[in-house]
């Protein structure tokens, strides 16, 4: 959106206008693995006493049946959606008898390829289907990639403050069409900046020898493998771009992607000895395969994929793809966390979002690569969209500026200061390394003595915290 973040902020100066920027509803997904009491991947199957995968919307399992992913329904508060993630945890904990959940977003100690087990599901149209895509995943990018876990935090402005924008900005535009305009702005911004996130949250600095091997480069300084080109990523990622500026194209580029034959995975073949391996062989089996760090969500009616429910009724929600499981934390985030992330989507709404050209995503995925790769080295170079290179921490601190003014409406509106002292617990991070949890995690691992012993202490402690 072409507006001035001052002038959009001061909309919100008032006690009752303040209380829009707490509109809206939050939810959390959580991908876990669980692990035997020496760190290595449990091969058991998924407890039956958590229901069905495909039936039970809190508790099923991603790509592997070892993979828990707990998924809350969203709320109107971040705190309740706190507790729910929490409960959910619980009740796996209750059930999975001497195993574990993996605190890490990086796996534990992973054997075999061919021993990695993949998903089970009934013998329903859809349990067959998401087989058969699970199966062209490990064909594709390979089983131990897609056994890196993450959260993914989902959220929806109120009709509130989407209304309170429309009545000031929406002039010659219907309400849908704005709403949309509203998303992608965010996400826009959300694309250029997120290296802030990965550098205050990355938590993935290392990864098990059973993963790979170590890489020929020197990754002392990393955050966050797991979003850097050693982790989770589609190999036509630099390729083949989709666009933010608006939903017309954004459908259009991954219905693209959706219908495209790909060479490469032609070359593996869609049948093996009879059995289906790959749902096709386009460049996306399946919309589930784009792995953006945001994507646009609308609630799907029957037999309707993603794309058609956002053609026929906009975006509803987002969904952020970036963050770590926080190993500090029982259930992968913390609170403060969470408080930080509502004032970060705010301030992607505020500040100035004007359509952006593939060059400017290409400086955003480059930005996001150096921090994640390097993040923790002294006076890092970034490049500032204004052309200009910036240090890291001078670049940080020109953000929370902004930060901090939004936290002070918002906790106007909650009767504390929650907001605005867990932006200040994450300022300190940009001056002081020390207290990222990328620099905690490599500490501990020269406490315990290697990655696993300090992954299964975490997930002890985490176990008995829960």
């Amino acid at each position: 959106m072409n507006w001035n973040f001052t002038e959009l902020l001061n909309l919100f100066s008032s006690h009752s206008k303040a209380k829009l920027l707490l509109d809206g509803t939050w939810g959390i997904e959580r991908e876990t693995p669980r692990v035997t009491s020496s760190g290595s991947l449990a091969l058991t199957q998924h407890p039956e006493a958590l229901g069905d995968k495909l039936d039970n919307p809190n508790i099923t399992t991603d790509f592997s049946e070892s993979q828990v992913e707990l998924i809350t329904d969203p709320y109107p508060d971040i705190e309740e959606t706190y507790r729910a993630l929490k409960e959910l945890h619980t009740e796996v904990e209750k059930v999975i008898e001497n195993e574990y959940l993996w605190p890490m977003s990086m796996p534990p100690k992973l054997p075999k390829e061919e021993d990695i087990p993949i998903a089970k599901f009934n013998d329903s149209k859809e349990g067959r289907k998401r087989t058969i895509y699970r199966k062209g995943l490990a064909l594709r990018y390979g089983k131990k990639m897609q056994m890196i876990c993450g959260l993914h935090y989902n959220f929806a402005f109120g009709e509130k403050i989407i209304d309170s924008l429309f009545q000031h900005y929406g002039q010659n535009k219907t309400k849908r069409e704005f709403t949309d305009e509203i998303y992608f702005s965010v996400a826009r911004n959300f694309l250029k900046y997120r290296w802030l996130l990965i550098y205050l949250f990355g938590a993935s600095p290392v990864f098990h020898s059973s993963y790979k091997s170590a890489p020929d480069v020197n990754l002392e300084a990393a955050t966050s493998l797991r979003v850097s080109p050693f982790g989770y990523n589609n190999i036509f990622h630099k390729e083949y771009f989709v666009t933010y500026n608006t939903l017309a194209e954004y459908i259009e580029d991954v219905r693209k992607l959706l219908t495209t034959k790909s060479e490469r995975f032609s070359k593996l073949g869609i049948y093996r000895e009879g059995e289906q391996v790959q749902l096709n062989d386009h460049i996306l089996q399946d919309e589930g395969e784009l792995y953006s760090f945001v994507r646009f969500k609308q609630n799907l009616g029957e037999e309707e994929t993603q794309l058609e429910a956002l053609e026929k009724r906009g975006v509803k929600y987002m969904e952020i793809r970036i963050l770590d499981n926080n190993p500090f934390d029982p259930v992968g985030i913390s609170i403060n966390q969470l408080y930080f992330m509502q004032i970060f989507m705010l301030y992607c709404l505020l500040e100035n979002s004007k359509p952006i050209p593939p060059e400017a995503l290409q400086k955003a995925d480059k930005n996001h690569d150096t921090v994640a790769l390097y993040g923790r080295k002294q006076n890092l170079i970034l490049e500032h969209y204004n052309n200009q290179p910036v240090t890291l921490q001078d670049w940080a601190e020109e953000i929370f500026e902004k930060l901090k003014k939004i936290a002070v409406y918002v906790d106007q509106a909650s009767n504390n200061k929650k907001y605005e002292s867990a932006i200040n617990k994450e300022y300190e991070k940009i001056r002081d390394i020390s207290k990222l949890p990328s620099s905690k995690i490599c500490e501990g691992i020269k406490e315990y003595g290697d990655y696993l012993k300090f992954g299964m202490a975490r997930a002890a402690l985490n176990k008995i915290n829960r």
